[in-house]
């Protein structure tokens, strides 16, 4: 026999080598990384299967520092009689489980053609012989065997004689109709053979694989109309990409019909190496759908537990149960409810953030169901408890601190299990005075049983070491006369007190009293902000000798204690300290949460109080207590308790960690501060067995014991919950890949190397909890796993998460500037909107002037009223009758809101019929009316308008965004400037308006924009007129019964910004406003990285594909928490926060000036008012120039043909286009300066005003322009005038060709979201369609609705036009200061060197970076932007100067004469903020004697000074401050 073979049988303990004559070891391949080998055995014949399996299981035990070793065989000489051999040696194992397959065990077998034949009787056992096909494959390829395929043949004489039995007998037989699945392609696969994919390792003609799909991406070629669908498909084994190739539209759609992500199919095709996918593709020929291989989850227990204990991907990198921020989904919730369970908690780590959708989900479920129906959600969380004791000393006296003798001393021990039964196996102590140790005291203890290997590892006592020696009560009696009383000092005192007192108690000995001080917690009080206090890192701190080989022995540590101790004493100050008692005063009361220990806790909602109660805590913990962690001092908690059940929860809890070393009487105490407690089963604890936490599952489970019998002797709810955190247990990969990352390093409790793998904390059925139990006693177990949960739940209210408010936000009181009275909403909204109107107007008001701000303020009812009571005395055919209504509707408005409500109330009971309570009066009067104060959103108003008017007067202009320009009122209370009436002229001397023509034609008709309109002189008084107006209807912006909330977005100064957010605490308060806070959750490409990384850490190999499907699976867990750049929600002050939401500070940073609401903003959008006071770079642009020119920025025309002409031209900047490289004269212009937008501008070459409105609504819609209005001008269909710009677009045209208004909205509204192209709307669009045929609306303009994805609001782009033109304005006549302000605000990458060197340096470093192409870095691509815009002034003659040190401003480039500009000392690339005003503060209180001084002075670094050095900043100054002996 072979020696190698010989030595391996030896190594591994294997004696039954008979069979194994001929065999040789052909070689060994040996993994370090895995400690794994692989032995390649090579021989003629074949080796009998039954010793072949016995060497493979033997071998896969390993040997002394090999985990495992697996056998490989190649045969060279393989007879079917082997495969027989082999095939029955199969069906032996296989009839253990299947007795019917004994009958076909002595059965003829044929192997034929790689096939073997068996005879079978029935289709039931051509079904089971069917079903081994690819496990018996599998079977002989690891046996390293030919692959056959098993052939049941049905014998049909038997059959027949079966048949007629069956008939004489008369027995029924039900036969089960085996679901028919269709074939989606190709044919039907009649193949047994299924190839696992991770077995598909090369290119292959004929593979059959069964998958899932879980990714469909579409292609389609525009040339060749070739079709491509790739589909991401696993079997769980690994993953691959399938393709399927098409020209045919039909088949296309057919395949994608077919096709759903998440179903089961069957794929057979060829495996070819794909040159675009760089990898093995699929390329797939039939396909056809199989019944789900996914594990079913079915609970069928009579009375189902509930899970009370559940994390969904809102526990921050933690929880992988699926959750969805965009597509509103909980995977936890919608289980529970599908598998038939009465309700489910949702307890998320640190918070609730789960909260509203979960509501969403439930609130839906059980909308209509009768209440016995409806599904419970038992909202609460896990958070941290600390003890409100920072614990440095224990029973303190008013000892001296400092004469004081004090007893050093540590111990050793079995385990970590005082309250269990471990005990101690050393005691080591010293005493010291003074400083100077003075005696010792050192014993081991003989524990009556060998000691654990972990044990022996940490300490290096041995059983030798104890063997003799005395038992614990007697060493704990001698140790404790030893101490004489003595206050005693220790390293993490509580563990080695826990031992000392266990031992008291267990044999009788006097009390264990002595005072004790932790050293663990005096260094924490003493180096708050350092995060290592173990005694290896105090030594080292303190400057202790110190031998780490030594530690672990009670002597040895009790002596480096003692040191440490001595010299922590030098530290506390001795005037404040002078007693042991002081020690605890180290820490103040406000920062006891700091430092107490810390035990994890649930809190479950029972009412709505208790919601309110939890959202305190969640708040407190979040910001207030926030320390590493979200944290709430236990006093706290039981302040706010009240609505709430508090449970002692998982591992880290405080009745399951002091169970371990506290006794039965104790651990009560403690367990009456909770409502319940909870254990999970033993597999969810395993890891603390890995880290010695517990020394065997044993103990484990007598700890999980301990605590239910303490807890049900003292009368509490005892449950066992899951600690879900994935709801099937194949979802464990992706925990462990969330665990593995670097955002978990060192903070997981799971992320240690000890951890050998990670409970499995999935969601468990009933009968799976009952049977994680099944040590305790039957009824015991039921009565915690099944009775008790249910009764928490059945205890539960349900819990209303979000306010309903119908769609409508509260709305909040505004205070007035001395932030104390509150102001008259309605009223200041009536005065400001009339005196404006008023100002431009006249007096009286124009009719269309009054029509429009009535219906705005109150919609159509005041008019209608007015009318109603004036034809009570007057005739229709009066000829001043609408003279005369206005007239009355002007006063009643005027006179306030309460005056309109009692005019249209009044109305309303002169129309009753019936007898109508109050009540229902009051209804309908609200029903009535609408517009901004009648819908009551005039705060909303008068906040937008306070805001804008706070910034106007610090200096600055406030652009406004979205469809607010659509409202009259606002333009007259100052919010905007784009006013939404019809084209017309005003005189702003005698206010006079003109709004018709000569010929009475609406001026609207002709103009689509007043600003376009001819000059013209004032008829009264010959004052040249303003032209004014963008016809913008006011229902765009809150829709026709006032059922949109109005959506006030507007663009702050980004300098400005901050000054607005500030401002919003003084409007509300500064406990009322919130910034709108975000969830940041892991992304595709980092949940990518986040497996790659895995991988890599694992030694694994994956193919992409399945690196995405794992990837899904993490994509969508919560990193962390941020900010709306510009969201101010609003509570309003007759309600609190906590109505609504919890407040955090953003990404946990406890500095942040502002906090922010804790739900995603999104969740109660529809409760709280939500601000957006964005910032942004046009009205800081405006406010350089501003500043820099002394000109008022808002009074530049808006009609000047020379600023228009740049648009199509560049001969009114004095340059070429060839000078410029550009096509327009519109480079750096906000909106109408990027390539696309100058190809757009190039086209069209536009004229007017209106045309740069529809432009810009063009530029921000989505599929409105390309492919769609573009087409149809190139075309001829129509012009550019008339194609669809901007939403509003819709609505006027189809108003003007006579739909209903109605109508014309609900299809704007419609189209703009894009929704006329999705499938799911067809039947709406439909019917639009058929609307807008009945009108006559021409095809084109109904097939361009239908293309849009996304339209732009007119009134959004006309007021970004009316900022864009302005800047332009100064461009052609101020060009010095536009490029300075815009290197100033927009520029974001500069190269000064070049700039200084003109106009050809700046050409040539432009084309050597459009010479690049794609190979352009992001940095470059930046750089080009600003260096074309250089380019431009340096051909108008425009130059850049040198940085100067004393002229230079930290970021605004400064004008020096109408041709030099002077760099700022930002624009030198890596010299930041801080730095730049470091540099103008310094300079400002004198000038730079050296480099050394500036250097010194302003904090700037050697690199950039050397740089400052290179552009000649720092010229003709001296390197020292020093003066030399010969100066």
């Amino acid at each position: 026999m072979d020696d190698k073979l010989i030595r391996f049988f030896n190594k591994i303990n294997f004696d039954e080598v008979d069979d194994f004559e001929g065999v040789k070891v052909s070689k060994v391949v040996i993994n370090k990384q895995k400690e794994s080998w692989i032995v390649y055995l090579q021989s003629d014949k074949v080796v009998n299967p039954e010793a072949m399996i016995k060497l493979i299981n033997k071998a896969k035990n390993g040997i002394e520092n090999v985990n495992t070793i697996d056998i490989k065989t190649d045969y060279s000489n393989i007879l079917d009689e082997d495969i027989i051999k082999y095939f029955k040696y199969f069906l032996d194992q296989k009839v253990i489980d299947n007795v019917s397959l004994q009958s076909i065990i002595n059965n003829d077998f044929k192997v034929e053609n790689n096939e073997i034949s068996v005879e079978v009787i029935s289709k039931m056992e051509a079904n089971l012989i069917d079903s081994f096909n690819d496990e018996f494959s599998k079977y002989l390829k690891n046996l390293g065997l030919s692959e056959v395929e098993l052939v049941p043949i049905i014998n049909d004489e038997k059959r027949k004689e079966i048949k007629e039995e069956i008939e004489n007998s008369k027995t029924d037989i039900i036969v089960n109709k085996e679901p028919e699945f269709k074939i989606i392609m190709g044919e039907e696969i009649k193949s047994k053979k299924i190839t696992e994919i991770k077995d598909i390792i090369g290119e292959e003609n004929n593979v059959t694989v069964e998958a899932y799909i879980f990714g469909i991406e579409e292609f389609v070629s525009n040339k060749s109309n070739f079709k491509i669908l790739t589909l991401k498909i696993s079997d769980k084994t690994d993953s691959i990409l399938a393709k399927i190739f098409t020209r045919e539209d039909d088949e296309f759609n057919k395949y994608k019909a077919g096709l759903k992500e998440g179903k089961w199919y069957a794929f057979r095709g060829y495996v070819k190496n794909d040159t675009f996918a760089k990898d093995l593709v699929f390329n797939v020929r039939d396909i056809e759908e199989i019944p789900s291989k996914d594990d079913e989850f079915v609970d069928d227990a009579e009375v189902k537990r509930v899970e009370l204990h559940a994390h969904t991907m809102m526990s921050q990198m933690d929880g992988v149960t699926k959750f969805d921020l965009d597509k509103h989904t909980s995977e936890l919730v919608s289980n529970a409810i599908k598998f038939g369970y009465k309700g489910v908690a949702i307890t998320d780590h640190g918070g609730c953030q789960a909260f509203p959708i979960c509501y969403e989900i439930i609130k839906n479920y059980n909308k209509g169901k009768p209440k016995e129906e409806h599904f419970k959600g038992i909202y609460g969380t896990e958070l941290t408890l600390v003890d409100d004791s920072a614990d440095i000393t224990f029973r303190a006296k008013d000892d001296d601190l400092r004469s004081t003798t004090y007893v050093v001393f540590d111990t050793e021990t079995t385990g970590f299990n005082a309250g269990g039964k471990d005990q101690m196996i050393e005691i080591g102590a010293v005493k010291i005075a003074s400083g100077e140790i003075i005696d010792r005291f050192d014993e081991f203890i003989n524990p009556g049983r060998p000691l654990p290997q972990k044990i022996v590892d940490l300490t290096c006592i041995t059983d030798d070491d104890l063997a003799g020696a005395d038992n614990e009560a007697n060493v704990t009696k001698r140790f404790l006369e030893w101490a004489e009383g003595l206050p005693m000092v220790a390293h993490n005192a509580k563990f080695d007190m826990s031992f000392v007192d266990m031992a008291c108690k267990k044999y009788g000995l006097p009390e264990f009293s002595n005072t004790v001080i932790d050293t663990l917690e005096l260094s924490r009080a003493l180096d708050p902000d350092l995060t290592r206090h173990s005694l290896s890192a105090l030594v080292k701190r303190y400057e202790v000798s110190w031998n780490e080989d030594a530690h672990h022995r009670a002597d040895y540590d009790a002596e480096g204690t003692a040191y440490v101790f001595w010299k922590m004493l030098d530290r506390v100050p001795k005037d404040t300290y002078k007693t042991i008692k002081d020690l605890d005063n180290l820490v103040s009361k406000e920062n006891l949460y700091k430092f107490g220990a810390t035990h994890h806790f649930n809190a479950l909602v029972l009412n709505q109080k208790g919601l309110k109660n939890l959202f305190k805590i969640v708040s407190l913990a979040n910001t207030t207590y926030y320390f590493k962690c979200p944290r709430i001092p236990r006093s706290v908690l039981q302040e706010l308790r009240e609505g709430l059940l508090i449970g002692s929860g998982c591992f880290d809890s405080e009745i399951f960690k002091e169970a371990r070393r506290k006794d039965k009487e104790e651990l009560t105490n403690l367990i009456n501060f909770y409502d319940y407690v909870e254990v999970q089963p033993p597999d969810v604890y395993s890891h603390l067995v890995d880290t010695g936490d517990f020394s065997s599952n044993a103990e484990l489970i007598g700890n999980i014991m301990k605590v239910v019998d303490a807890v049900r002797d003292a009368g509490k709810i005892m449950v066992a919950t899951g600690d879900v955190h994935h709801f099937y247990k194949d979802d464990r990969i992706y925990r462990q890949i969330i665990i593995n990352t670097k955002a978990n390093f060192g903070k997981h409790h799971l992320a240690k190397s000890s951890i050998k793998e990670i409970p499995s904390q999935h969601y468990r059925t009933t009968n799976e909890m009952l049977d994680n139990f099944n040590f305790l006693d039957k009824d015991i177990a039921y009565e915690i796993v099944v009775t008790n949960t249910n009764k928490i739940c059945d205890m539960i209210d349900e819990i209303e998460v979000i306010p309903d408010t119908g769609g409508t936000p509260f709305s909040p009181r505004v205070k007035a500037d001395d932030g104390k009275t509150y102001l008259d909403c309605p009223r200041v909204v009536t005065d400001l909107v009339y005196g404006r109107a008023t100002d431009w107007y006249g007096d009286p008001l124009p009719l269309l002037i009054e029509e429009r701000i009535a219906k705005e303020l109150y919609g159509e009812t005041v008019y209608k009223v007015c009318r109603e009571n004036l034809l009570k005395t007057h005739s229709e055919d009066e000829p001043n009758l609408k003279e005369l209504i206005f007239k009355d509707v002007h006063e009643v408005i005027l006179k306030g809101v309460d005056a309109v409500k009692e005019l249209v109330r009044n109305n309303i009971k002169e129309h009753l019929e019936e007898e109508t309570s109050d009540e229902e009066i009051e209804q309908k009067l609200k029903k009535s009316l609408g517009g901004v104060i009648g819908a009551g959103f005039d705060p909303i108003y008068l906040i937008a308008q306070r805001l804008v008017k706070h910034s106007n007067d610090e200096g600055f202009l406030v652009g406004s965004r979205g469809s607010v320009g659509s409202s009259f009122v606002a333009t007259m209370m100052g919010i905007t400037e784009v006013n939404s009436l019809a084209a017309h002229y005003r005189c702003l001397k005698c206010k006079t308006s003109i709004f018709n023509d000569e010929k009475g034609k609406p001026l609207g008709a002709t103009y689509s924009c007043g600003i376009d309109l001819p000059e013209k002189k004032c008829p009264n008084c010959g004052e040249d007129m303003y032209r004014d107006g963008h016809d913008i209807p006011f229902e765009t912006f809150l829709g026709f019964n006032a059922d949109k909330v109005p959506d006030i977005d507007l663009n702050f100064s980004d300098l400005n910004q901050a000054s607005a957010h500030e401002y919003t605490k003084v409007l509300f308060g500064v406990d009322n406003v919130y910034r709108a806070g975000t969830i940041g959750t892991v992304a595709e490409k980092t949940a990518f990285g986040f497996v790659k990384g895995y991988m890599e850490d694992k030694g694994i190999m994956m193919r992409t594909p399945e690196i995405e499907r794992l990837a899904k699976g993490v994509t969508g867990v919560k990193r962390t928490t941020g900010q709306h750049p510009g969201g101010i929600v609003v509570v309003p002050d007759y309600k609190e926060v906590y109505d609504f939401t919890p407040f955090q500070y953003p990404a946990e940073d406890v500095n942040n000036a502002w906090r922010t609401t804790h739900f995603g903003y999104h969740s109660i959008e529809e409760c709280l008012l939500k601000l957006d006071i964005l910032g942004h770079t046009d009205p800081t642009q405006l406010r350089i120039i501003q500043e820099q020119t002394g000109l008022d920025v808002s009074k530049i025309p808006l009609s000047d043909p020379e600023t228009m002409s740049i648009f199509s031209s560049t001969k009114a900047l004095g340059v070429t286009n060839e000078q410029i490289l550009a096509l327009t004269g519109t480079l750096g212009i906000p909106e109408f300066g990027t390539n696309f937008t100058i190809g757009m501008v190039d086209e069209i070459k536009p004229k007017t005003f209106a045309e740069l409105v529809k432009i810009a609504g063009l530029s921000h819609g989505t599929d409105v322009w390309l492919g769609n209005a573009r087409d149809l001008i190139i075309n001829n269909v129509v012009p550019f005038s008339e194609v669809i710009g901007c939403r509003d677009d819709i609505m006027i045209y189809l108003m003007y060709h006579g739909v209903e208004p109605i109508k014309a909205f609900k299809i704007m509204e419609f189209v703009r979201k894009g929704k006329a192209s999705k499938p799911k709307e067809k039947d709406t669009w439909e019917s639009y369609k058929k609307i807008m045929q009945d009108a006559n609306i021409p095809e084109w303009f109904i097939d361009s609705c239908n293309k849009i994805k996304y339209m732009f609001p007119k009134a959004h782009a006309a007021a970004y036009v009316v900022s864009a033109f302005r800047i332009a304005w100064i461009k052609v006549h101020k060009p010095v200061y536009f490029y300075s302000s815009w290197l100033s605000c927009k520029a974001t990458d500069f190269d000064v060197e070049t700039m200084m060197k003109g106009y050809d340096a700046i050409k040539a470093r432009v084309e050597e970076i459009q010479n690049k192409g794609f190979n352009a870095t992001t940095k470059e691509l930046g750089l080009l932007e600003c260096l074309k815009v250089c380019l431009e002034a340096s051909a108008r003659g425009i130059k850049f100067a040198k940085i100067d040190l004393y002229k230079s401003d930290w970021k605004v480039w400064q004008v020096a004469d109408e041709h030099t500009i002077i760099p700022s000392f930002l624009s030198v690339d890596g010299l930041g903020e801080t730095v730049a005003k470091n540099i103008v503060n310094e300079r400002n209180k004198g000038k730079f004697v050296s480099i050394e001084d500036f250097q010194s002075r302003a904090k700037v670094s050697g690199t950039i000074v050397d740089k400052l050095k290179t552009i000649d900043v720092l010229e003709n100054m001296p390197e020292s401050s020093q003066l030399s002996l010969f100066d």
